[in-house]
């Protein structure tokens, strides 16, 4: 039995184990990707919505729509600015640090992400914060509305 995962992860061979580790590059790659994730997933959300307008309205009262619909445009204009304040940083920490190497420390890699100010870091958390709420809002309104309907 042969179980792998790509870039540092748990390997078992046969009875032969070997030991789980988790390299700062996959962290930090598996970040920007649930950035992404998040962001495709509240554009679509948000598409939908705006497609499929009158017919919701059908099932669903309009204060519902129109409240998952303002939540969902909290969490796109989250998406955006996140994507703003991550190439930004990554800008930064080029002229800072130079180009990336897969041998740099922790905080290089945190630096590279989310700023090396706490500003930078509190702006970046403030705008995954308004993604996450928002793309939650939204859909809480959606469910409310089709138990309320």
């Amino acid at each position: 039995m042969m179980i792998g995962v790509n870039s540092g992860g748990i390997i078992i061979s046969g009875k032969e184990q070997r030991r789980v580790e988790l390299k700062k590059h996959v962290y930090y790659d598996s970040t920007v990707d649930l950035i992404k994730l998040l962001s495709i997933l509240s554009v679509l959300a948000l598409g939908a919505i705006l497609l499929f307008y009158s017919k919701l309205e059908q099932i669903i009262d309009t204060y519902y729509i129109k409240s998952a619909t303002i939540a969902l445009w909290i969490c796109v204009i989250g998406c955006g600015l996140t994507y703003y304040n991550i190439v930004s940083n990554y800008k930064k920490s080029i002229k800072m640090f130079g180009i990336e190497e897969p041998s740099q420390t922790e905080s290089i890699n945190s630096a590279r992400l989310f700023g090396s100010t706490k500003f930078e870091y509190l702006s970046i958390m403030a705008t995954i914060c308004m993604m996450m709420f928002g793309l939650w809002f939204g859909g809480l309104f959606i469910l409310l509305g089709l138990l309320n309907a």
